[in-house]
């Protein structure tokens, strides 16, 4: 899955710049961003790390010109899944998807996406970087959880600045899926020692994810539910 993400940072500027910001009175300090997957054939954990004013799947991949008709889109709930399915023809719902595309894709949330095609399909989600202290809930004990960094960062789920996932428990698991090749499978080793790479996950160390890529989060037996928190700012 190659991805590509854009941060566009608009702030107050140069003095030159305040007279016409002073006579509109409207500005930003949002980071506006993109992020470009394209996904090969057959199913891929994506993520959408992007906050927009509706992250439903019938708004962020709208199927009314039937660009992702045969798509089958896949989210988990904890026991089931709930899917839906791209369908310009015979759909009833305007964004073209069977079940209304309700289905939520947030920023720390993952699904499945089933390409039908036999070529990469595009994916394009707009929106603003999530700032602030962001949330994600992982489940336990002994709990599937499919999930994704709330922001649009890649590389060491543990040691990246951002993502800093540390307050993990011993045997706990993390399984990221890339199309091709399948599962790479991380596991929790306290006996390692002190976090870091190759510290305190076995070989082959820490869990490592792309922009715009969700992953699997199994809690080990003994794991209570916990928050896994990111903090981020648009200076950072």
């Amino acid at each position: 899955m190659r991805t590509k993400a854009l941060l566009l940072t608009a702030c107050l500027g140069a003095l030159g710049s305040v007279s016409l910001m002073a006579q509109t009175n409207v500005y930003s300090l949002n980071a506006v961003g993109y992020i470009n997957l394209s996904l090969p054939p057959g199913f891929s954990m994506i993520a959408d790390q992007l906050q927009s004013t509706n992250n439903t799947i019938g708004s962020l991949l709208n199927d009314a010109s039937g660009a992702y008709d045969g798509v089958k889109i896949y989210s988990w709930g904890g026991t089931t899944y709930t899917t839906d399915s791209g369908d310009s023809l015979f759909s009833t719902w305007p964004n073209g998807w069977d079940n209304g595309g309700k289905i939520t894709l947030n920023p720390g949330q993952a699904v499945w996406f089933s390409n039908p095609n036999k070529t990469n399909l595009s994916v394009l989600f707009l929106g603003n970087v999530p700032t602030g202290t962001l949330p994600v809930t992982i489940t336990g004990p002994s709990t599937f959880n499919m999930i994704s960094s709330p922001v649009p960062v890649a590389g060491d789920v543990v040691t990246n600045p951002v993502m800093n996932l540390t307050n993990y428990s011993d045997k706990d698991k993390v399984f990221v899926y890339n199309n091709p090749g399948g599962y790479t499978t991380y596991t929790v080793d306290i006996s390692f020692g002190t976090a870091g790479y190759q510290s305190q996950w076995d070989l082959p160390g820490d869990p490592q994810v792309a922009v715009g890529q969700g992953f699997w989060y199994l809690t080990a037996s003994t794991t209570k539910t916990f928050t896994w928190t990111e903090t981020f700012s648009v200076s950072q």
